[in-house]
């Protein structure tokens, strides 16, 4: 199983994972055309994706849905509210048969070998969901846009193979950046986004379980840099007496083009 970050970040989201023979794609948050060739760029056909999984309905995990699932005809896969929202901004139709619901805590049968855990998610707008893809005895969460780590999260994520984790903000940069009060209130709040340090004490209760390579995603144009959400990690971890490289691997997905991914 490889899990391969083509975007991440909050201008845009796209993820794939490969196992046993398929292609998942994860948020299509970019356009179509630049989609196309960051899947190329990995060594995988867009005409060979055999399903898509839709986090929720923000542009940034949407806005390339339209014109990649008429183009190469790919099942999506999303709650209810993520799909009405789908079909409100695609420009032209596609075929309906593409479209299958799945509920906020299901199990999806992908095939024979891939089973697909979805897990509501405390973001604010309705059917966000998160994702554990389960093959052949290995697993890997994506876990993003959720503003706290619930039990339900905690205990779907225990145990994976492999984690790709917000880590959206830090929190003195939130607090003296940019945005205007109710915008700080709303992705620092309780259904908005994971800071860097909410990030790193999930990433120490999963080591605990078992977890050993993690990836940081969805950082924060604005309320972040990579190389801050990577040392607030990693110098959290080492106060709690974990090592890099020696405890667990760890490093920080591209936002604008493919990066190094998780081979499980």
């Amino acid at each position: 199983m490889e899990l391969i970050p083509l975007f991440s970040g909050s201008s845009g989201n796209s993820i794939l994972v490969r196992a046993c023979g398929k292609n998942l794609l994860f948020d299509l948050g970019q356009s179509c055309k630049r989609i196309d060739e960051a899947l190329r760029s990995v060594g995988t056909d867009p005409d060979h994706i055999d399903g898509i999984f839709i986090t929720h309905l923000h542009s940034d995990h949407v806005s390339g849905v339209d014109v990649f699932v008429r183009k190469h005809r790919a099942p999506i896969f999303a709650t209810l509210s993520t799909h009405r929202y789908i079909a409100k901004i695609c420009k032209k139709e596609h075929d309906s048969n593409l479209d299958i619901v799945v509920n906020e805590n299901d199990v999806i049968d992908f095939d024979e070998n891939i089973k697909i855990f979805t897990c509501s998610t405390p973001h604010d707008v309705q059917g966000s969901v998160c994702f554990k893809v389960e093959a052949e005895g290995k697993a890997c969460v994506i876990m993003t846009d959720l503003g706290h780590v619930t039990e339900q999260i905690r205990g779907m994520a225990e145990g994976a193979n492999g984690v790709l984790i917000e880590s959206n903000y830090d929190l003195d940069m939130l607090k003296n950046g940019p945005y205007d009060y109710m915008l700080k209130k709303r992705v620092g709040g309780p259904d908005g986004h994971l800071s860097n340090t909410d990030c790193a004490e999930m990433i120490r209760h999963l080591l605990e379980n078992g977890t050993h390579q993690f990836i940081l995603g969805h950082l924060s144009e604005n309320n972040n840099l990579p190389e801050l959400a990577f040392n607030t990690v990693k110098h959290y971890l080492s106060q709690n007496y974990y090592t890099l490289d020696e405890d667990y691997s760890l490093w920080v997905a591209n936002r604008y083009e493919p990066s190094r991914g998780l081979v499980l």
